[in-house]
């Protein structure tokens, strides 16, 4: 009989235990479940790929960025001048903020250019006040681009804005630089057609020259333009010097400024156009 009561208190005793473990267990505060979230294989493989080894053949390549069509807004102005890199202000004339711009620019020690309105192949792209056309007459051309260059003071040269079809005809590209020669500007050929006569007349001109060698930012996606900064880089230190044109937008500007101090590291050395002008 004493055996059977004290198995009936064990078994009471254990019983007790049993409950009081899951009542305690309960009550206690749960565990978070921490989730890491994995980098897409895909990400992760062009992040590695972005700086990736590549032949060098300059140690300290150049490279001129040169943005295009300002005037429009002064939206990226402050975030450009506040960065302090070597870019050269490329201004379109006779727009609400071409001469601020120019002037701006100018103070803090950017290299300006006037971007050049030129006619253009395409019947349908939009024209600019001042596009000078290869049907007028010497006297209409030096009028327009007299009139083209005043409203951007300070300025070291000149490119074309769009003028495929301006850049493709002798008389007109000849008259342009003869009146650059005069007034001792530089040329920069966006190169916007692969018949361009541009070279030729400069040098019967006897202007300094240079050639657009790549665009930046033809698609507005910042994985399209971090794509063209590395072609650019590629180049530069194939070939020794770069000039890479793009735009004034958003895109471009955060893109600039994320990857200019990277290839900085690397050897690239950004400059004024004009210390890569011949």
């Amino acid at each position: 009989m004493k055996i059977k009561i004290a198995l009936i208190a064990v078994v009471i005793t254990l019983i007790l235990g049993v409950v009081f473990i899951f009542w305690k267990s309960s009550r206690a505060p749960k565990r978070k479940i921490i989730v890491v979230k994995k980098v897409p294989a895909a990400k992760e493989a062009v992040r590695k790929r972005r700086f990736a080894a590549i032949q060098k053949n300059y140690k300290n390549p150049k490279v001129a960025i040169v943005i295009d069509d300002f005037g429009y807004n002064i939206s990226n102005l402050d975030r450009i001048l506040a960065a302090k890199r070597a870019v050269t202000f490329s201004i379109l004339p006779n727009l609400p903020y071409s001469k601020r711009i120019a002037e701006a620019a100018s103070s803090k020690g950017y290299e300006v250019i006037l971007h050049l309105p030129l006619e253009s192949l395409d019947k349908a792209a939009p024209t600019e006040a001042g596009t000078i056309k290869t049907g007028m007459n010497e006297k209409e051309m030096l009028a327009l681009l007299d009139k083209d260059i005043a409203s951007v003071p300070g300025l070291s040269g000149v490119s074309n804005h769009q003028g495929s079809k301006a850049t493709e005809d002798k008389r007109c590209m000849s008259i342009i630089l003869s009146d650059l020669k005069k007034r001792s500007l530089y040329f920069l050929d966006s190169l916007v057609t692969n018949k361009s006569v541009c070279r030729e007349a400069a040098a019967q001109a006897q202007v300094p020259y240079a050639k657009r060698d790549i665009f930046l930012d033809n698609e507005n996606s910042p994985e399209y333009i971090e794509k063209q900064m590395l072609s650019m880089r590629k180049m530069a230190f194939k070939y020794g010097s770069v000039i890479a044109v793009c735009h004034d937008r958003k895109n471009t500007i955060a893109v600039l400024d994320k990857m200019m101090p990277e290839l900085v590291s690397e050897g690239i050395r950004f400059v004024y156009l004009s210390e890569i002008v011949k």
